[in-house]
């Protein structure tokens, strides 16, 4: 019989997970299908905004992300540093929020390779992830945080 370390449980805030997902440059967004199958995709991770619970992606409207979102708002975004053996999973619920003055205030020049026209661009629109609980591993440790 082989003895399993026990997995060390550690503090976790709002605080520490938006310091380790500042570091991130791409998430994994995953979503429910028409046909009830999850959908993941890679989307750029907001990192100038410090996270409070909510996370903001640009998308074009007519994306499947946008199409999903609409139909079934439950959304889980995955968050890896594997050289540093970070990994973050957030469950929340999406909502896709046409405002042109939060799409100015959001953008970042780095965009501009998904999103060429820029801010601007009427086909571009906002997805806000609401968290509802996150769930966090590292060498330290693993914690969770209903939010």
């Amino acid at each position: 019989m082989t003895h399993h370390q026990e997995d060390k449980k550690i503090t976790l805030s709002k605080e520490m997970l938006a310091e380790e997902m500042k570091k991130i440059d791409i998430c994994m967004m995953t979503t429910v299908a028409a046909n009830g199958h999850l959908h993941s995709r890679p989307m750029s991770n907001n990192r100038n905004v410090d996270w409070d619970g909510e996370t903001w992606f640009f998308a074009y409207g007519d994306s499947s992300q946008v199409k999903e979102i609409e139909r079934e708002p439950n959304v889980n975004l995955a968050y890896a540093v594997p050289d540093k053996i970070v990994f973050v999973s957030v469950t929340g619920r999406g909502e896709i929020v046409k405002d042109e003055e939060k799409k100015q205030e959001l953008w970042y020049k780095d965009l501009e390779r998904w999103f060429p026209k820029g801010p601007e661009d009427e086909h571009v629109t906002l997805i806000r992830v609401v968290a509802n609980y996150a769930y966090y591993w590292s060498k330290e440790g693993e914690a969770e945080l209903d939010l």
